[in-house]
């Protein structure tokens, strides 16, 4: 078997089963509303939006972009005061990589928890603040048979768990969404009947969405939020066969590209581990390292016993509980155990306890994933900020106790990551073609496409002098290399850009890890955006950038084809005027007005230790796409703003 075997990671369900199975009252007639609280004035008010987020696990201990966005857009609502955004839209990709239900705490609970009651658990979400998602495609995935072994194994080596943050671009999963049910079960109300009324949006009390695509009025916007995971199927017209042949022969292509990555990533590890061997004996050699490694340990083990402590004192009624208990109890024991072999070793023993050792720290790191199960069920109290405060103690402790016994700063541990990224693209394409090579005419969601198309035509009768605005995951438009004129993207537009057409005035999505703004020829007078970069931990660069329009051509010409005129790009640069160049995430204030829409991206970048806003936003402008390569200039994009009737404008700083 590969080492890696990197092309049977993910599953990606079919359209038809997520259709069937997760459409509330399909068949039957339903409005699938929603009622929201109003705004003081309908006329003037804001809200925020953005996507692709909740990666907090990946980033290791410590503040993760996602945590570092969630403060800047608290500071933004009404929560810090009266005159803040109303509300908060969430464009999805709402727990990576799988959306499993262990990691909704790390990963949704504890960075949003401003915007929850106390009472809240993973599962049964009360919101303070109207918080409104749509499903992405890493929340319906599910784990491949290899992918599930993989979880229970050292992908890059025993003892590398606590630094795999540092080295990998993404968490290795421990389970799959079950087909979207640990979405659906935090968010959705599967009975929901709005066949004769909107479901009531209770704050504080309940807080549930009525279906997988729903809509609703807030002021005088009616938005419209999609499932465009089950909007990325060709036509019912098109040729089945064709369809399913061309994703096979895409498959068989990827998996090429899968076999050479695994080999690139056998080969890097390689080179690590050989890194860790001489790092191994050099700590056998000095007595000073060996001290220092020891003192860490006991570090470790001191974390350990007082997390271990706080677990047997808290109330244990739920089975979450007991077995949090005792997988740190279990770890707590073998890691002592190794930290005495280590300090009476002698000679080469050294570095057979070492090994011992670094082998028990993945263990310690499982122990961790076993407490996440628990605190999902954990109400807000002292006794969970207890627990949560000793594991990032612990977390520390093994995170400096690791760095100490194993190299990271060298070639390999940089080409790990790089190759892990790369890695990753190719799971999410293998997902997207072997769906696709099973393609059948129910897969074409017409009953969402027909809902979406008469609830646009009853808001235009209705109410002429609404705003609307649709939102939802895939973009129709994006210049992120990953992303860019796929299969998924390209068959949203289709479907989707008939019925906004002269319909909707602003567009949201996510899926491309970035900030993006689009003119196009086809949607004109609509503002176009993607707002994917809100907290997942790898932004992507736009395929406009100099360094990578050759490699890019052939997308870049689709684009041009496809009728866009202009667009503007953040995520992986640009760097701030003062020269930082690391990560710009962002989500956007969204200003509603009588007369326009006023769209702001809020920039958050990695600063020193921690982060910092950036309001106006640096970003790369490419005015035009001619033929040939593009402009791309670094430019403060203080807003862009929506009027009816005319082109959206940018507002430059």
């Amino acid at each position: 078997m590969s080492l890696l075997a990197i092309d049977n990671w993910l599953r990606s369900p079919a359209d038809h089963d997520i259709i069937s199975r997760w459409t509330v009252g399909a068949g039957q007639e339903r409005s699938h509303a929603l009622s929201l609280p109003q705004p003081r004035d309908p006329q003037r008010f804001s809200f925020l939006a953005l996507g692709d987020s909740g990666d907090s696990e990946s980033a290791g201990p410590g503040v993760s972009p996602q945590d570092a966005v969630a403060r800047e857009m608290v500071r933004d609502t009404r929560l810090a005061g009266d005159s803040g955004a109303v509300m908060v839209l969430h464009m999805g990709d709402v727990v990576y990589m799988t959306g499993e239900r262990r990691l909704y705490d790390r990963n949704f609970r504890r960075p949003y928890s401003p915007f929850l009651t106390e009472s809240s658990t993973v599962g049964d979400f009360t919101f303070r603040l109207p918080f409104l998602p749509v499903p992405g495609n890493h929340d319906y995935y599910d784990l491949g048979a290899w992918a599930k072994w993989l979880a229970n194994a050292p992908l890059v080596g025993a003892g590398l768990r606590a630094l795999w943050h540092e080295i990998m671009s993404f968490n290795v999963p421990e389970g799959g969404s079950e087909m979207g049910k640990t979405y659906m079960d935090a968010f959705v109300d599967l009975q929901a009947d709005t066949s004769l009324h909107p479901l009531p949006y209770a704050l504080s009390a309940r807080t549930r969405l009525p279906n997988r695509y729903y809509k609703f009025q807030l002021g005088n916007v009616d938005f419209f939020a999609l499932d465009s995971n089950t909007l990325d199927a060709p036509s019912p017209q098109a040729d089945s066969g064709q369809v399913r042949q061309d994703a096979a022969d895409r498959v068989t292509d990827l998996e090429a590209k899968a076999r050479a990555v695994d080999l690139d990533i056998r080969a890097a590890r390689q080179e690590l581990e050989t890194q860790r061997d001489a790092r191994r004996l050099s700590i056998a050699g000095s007595a000073e390292e060996r001290m220092r490694v020891t003192e860490l340990s006991l570090d470790v083990g001191e974390a350990l016993e007082r997390l271990r402590e706080l677990l047997e004192g808290a109330e244990m009624s739920a089975a979450e509980g007991r077995r949090a208990a005792q997988s740190v109890r279990i770890a707590e024991t073998h890691w002592d155990k190794a930290a005495a072999d280590l300090s009476e070793a002698s000679g080469d023993g050294i570095v057979r306890a070492l090994a011992r050792q670094e082998t028990v720290s993945d263990e310690v790191c499982a122990s961790l994933s076993t407490l996440e199960e628990f605190l999902a069920v954990l109400p807000e109290g002292r006794p969970r900020a207890s627990i949560l405060e000793t594991r990032l103690e612990m977390e520390r402790a093994l995170h400096a106790w690791a760095i100490s016994v194993s190299p990271i700063t060298g070639d390999a541990s940089a080409r790990l990551k790089e190759l892990s990224e790369g890695a990753l693209d190719l799971q999410r394409e293998l997902a997207l073609a072997r769906r696709r090579s099973r393609f059948q005419p129910e897969d074409h969601d017409t009953a969402q496409l027909t809902w979406l198309d008469r609830a646009l035509e009853e808001s235009v009768r209705l109410r002429p002098n609404a705003w609307r605005v649709v939102y939802l995951h895939h973009p129709l438009y994006t210049t992120i290399g990953n992303h860019c004129e796929r299969s998924d993207v390209l068959d949203v537009r289709d479907n989707l850009t008939p019925i906004l057409a002269r319909r909707a005035h602003l567009m949201l999505a996510g899926h491309s890890h970035a900030f993006e703004w689009f003119r196009s020829e086809a949607l004109p007078e609509m503002g176009v955006f993607v707002t994917g970069g809100g907290g997942q931990v790898t932004l992507r660069p736009s395929i406009l950038s100099p360094d990578r329009y050759t490699r890019f051509s052939g997308a870049y010409d689709a684009l041009r084809r496809a009728g866009v005129t202009e667009c503007a790009s953040a995520g992986a640069g640009p760097a701030a005027p003062d020269g930082s160049d690391s990560p710009l995430y962002h989500y956007l204030n969204i200003e509603v007005t009588p007369d326009k829409l006023i769209v702001r991206p809020i920039g958050v970048r990695h600063a020193d230790d921690g982060f910092r806003r950036e309001d106006p936003m640096p970003v790369h402008h490419t005015p035009a796409l001619p033929e040939g390569r593009p402009p791309f200039v670094a430019r403060s994009l203080h807003a862009v703003e929506i009027t009816r009737g005319a082109a959206p404008q940018a507002i430059w700083v």
